[in-house]
């Protein structure tokens, strides 16, 4: 197995871990969870991978606190990013559907331009210029009709949508935060697990401790558990794998990637409650994907292309070379052909002179 082909592995396990997330908030929400609970069990349970894999990134507890010590502004400014993209998460698929919200978070590519573009002095190719008025357009679709038709208000929230769109811009944030650091060769691995510890204490805080199941929960415990326990493993894979990935795969392809959860999120509510998204979201977030795919995929054909000139230059290079030292030698033999046939020639008519030579000195011995 290569390097891109185990990356693509990682990276694509880590999104299919993680997708079932918007099901499973509608789950608990059905049976009686409120959204500040959900936030701090499956954060609480996700803190367990993500610490874990955090510690073993940095080599220790002692390197790891040593790390955060060091960084310590970075990860001032990262921990409530982190927090607040946490609970925007979760609360956007309790107040909006799960096709928005995913659609609407995985807008993060294009505000990481931007960021990218005002902030680290990025150079923005215009694809990105393109596919960002391409994107407004799509979330225009998408938002105007909750605006102007009754109808559409009632089966879609425009909070919900907000929250969406601000849990993205914040995942852009935070992965420029990321970025600088990486610049000053500081690692915020430790960031995601303070950030979900923080989670839970806000969460603790809003509902005043009420997080036991049993005060709210109307059905069978075991499944409570359950789901919060795959949503836990599910958040700590997907931090894992994604910390993993870019070791052997391009950025690029990491978003195409998490691309999948926009797909495969609806798909596991449109399963399990027949939770069909409005015509002008299916309009909207249909021309967003396909923007969003083909934004992610240019850098990949750009380097294929790359890849493929400078394939062909190296391989013109051998073939110029091979017929140049093809002629060479040539050009060696016939001279040394032609050197051999020479002296022959120069033989023949040494042994023809010796020959008439000899005649002639017979002819003056029988004319005496």
């Amino acid at each position: 197995m290569n390097d891109r082909t185990k990356g693509l592995g990682i990276a694509l396990f880590g999104v299919v871990c993680v997708s079932p997330d918007a099901l499973l908030v509608r789950f608990l929400s059905t049976h009686g969870s409120d959204p500040w609970t959900i936030i701090f069990w499956k954060l609480l349970l996700s803190i367990l991978l993500s610490a874990t894999y955090a510690i073993y990134e940095a080599g220790g507890v002692k390197k790891l606190i040593h790390t955060i010590s060091s960084g310590r502004g970075f990860y001032c400014a990262v921990v409530p990013v982190q927090s607040v993209i946490d609970i925007g998460y979760t609360l956007s698929f309790v107040y909006t559907s799960a096709a928005v919200a995913l659609l609407l978070i995985n807008l993060n590519p294009l505000w990481g331009a931007i960021i990218g573009k005002i902030i680290l002095k990025d150079a923005l190719p215009l694809r990105t210029y393109i596919a960002m008025i391409l994107a407004f357009g799509c979330m225009l679709i998408i938002f105007v009709p909750e605006l102007v038709s009754e109808e559409e208000r009632s089966t879609k929230s425009l909070t919900g949508n907000v929250i969406s769109l601000f849990t993205g811009f914040l995942m852009a944030v935070y992965l420029s935060i990321v970025r600088k650091a990486g610049q000053y060769d500081i690692s915020l691995v430790g960031g995601t697990p303070l950030g979900a510890f923080s989670s839970t204490i806000i969460s603790a805080i809003i509902t005043r401790g009420r997080v036991l199941p049993s005060l709210f929960w109307d059905t069978d415990l075991w499944k409570f558990w359950l789901a919060v326990v795959a949503q836990g493993i599910g958040i700590g894979i997907v931090f894992v794998a994604m910390s993993i990935a870019p070791r052997f795969i391009t950025a690029p392809e990491i978003g195409l990637c998490l691309l999948l959860e926009a797909v495969l999120g609806p798909l596991f509510v449109f399963f399990a409650y027949n939770d069909v998204p409005s015509k002008w979201t299916l309009i909207g977030g249909s021309l967003l994907l396909l923007i969003l795919a083909a934004h992610e995929s240019m850098p990949l054909f750009e380097r294929s292309k790359e890849v493929y000139r400078t394939m062909s230059k190296r391989f013109s290079t051998k073939l110029s070379d091979g017929i140049a030292q093809d002629v060479e030698t040539t050009i060696e033999l016939s001279k040394t052909n032609g050197d051999a046939q020479y002296r022959e020639k120069n033989d023949v008519a040494e042994d023809f002179v010796a020959e008439e030579d000899s005649f002639r000195l017979n002819e003056m011995s029988c004319d005496k």
